[in-house]
């Protein structure tokens, strides 16, 4: 491709060169300036040699496919900073996740909220296998009504994805009931890129899967 940005443009004379030199921005053309470029290309040609029309067509064919290139260039670039100040959003923010697999790495199957209709006794959550076998077990005591926040730590299960049962007692005593939970943590961390991720403990989640956004509690 012929260098646009200089006089080596067939027929173009030195003085269009001034011309140009004086509309470009540092070392890029725009739009307006190879216009202009072309306009003057074009008075100040030499009649008995004037600049070939496939040649011309060719030259204005190239700009026109690096204008576009550099269009998306700057689109993308634009929705990366864009990606990438959303997602700052949710640093140190307690989000609540859809799905029902917990994920275990090292004993460690991070956080669950569990919202209680009234203050309980005990809550217990059964870690499931793919059959849907309780492998793994972990109580906690007297949990206030409302949102709580309970860590899965200490699981004696193999690294992997398990599925979860929540079971508290009832106030009265008889019997369970089985309140809302869901897998939760604080975003500690994310990964821009076209399939974003969070961070929330020593895993990685998809943006899509954040069902609620809150202030963490006070520990």
């Amino acid at each position: 491709m012929a260098d646009l940005t200089t006089s080596t443009i067939s027929g173009y004379s030195p003085t269009a060169s001034a011309q140009t030199k004086s509309a470009k921005k540092g070392d890029e053309m725009g739009q307006v300036e190879f216009m202009k470029l072309l306009i003057a290309q074009l008075k100040n040609q030499d009649p008995e040699a004037p600049v070939d029309s496939k040649e011309f067509a060719v030259q204005l064919a190239q700009f026109t496919q690096v204008e576009k290139l550099t269009s998306i260039e700057q689109k993308l670039a634009s929705q990366n900073q864009n990606n990438i100040s959303s997602m700052a959003g949710y640093l140190g923010q307690q989000v609540k996740l859809s799905g029902s697999e917990v994920k275990v790495s090292g004993g460690q199957g991070g956080q669950l909220q569990i919202d209680l209709n009234a203050a309980t006794p005990l809550v217990k959550v059964d870690i499931l296998d793919a059959d849907g076998k309780v492998v793994g077990t972990k109580t906690f005591e007297n949990l206030p009504a409302g949102k709580n926040f309970v860590t899965l730590d200490g699981l004696g299960v193999k690294d992997g994805s398990y599925g979860f049962s929540v079971a508290a007692t009832r106030p009265s005593g008889a019997g369970f009931y089985k309140p809302a939970a869901a897998v939760s943590g604080v975003v500690t961390g994310f990964v821009p890129g076209p399939d974003p991720k969070l961070v929330i403990g020593n895993q990685e989640y998809s943006v899509g899967v954040v069902q609620e956004v809150t202030i963490p509690p006070k520990v």
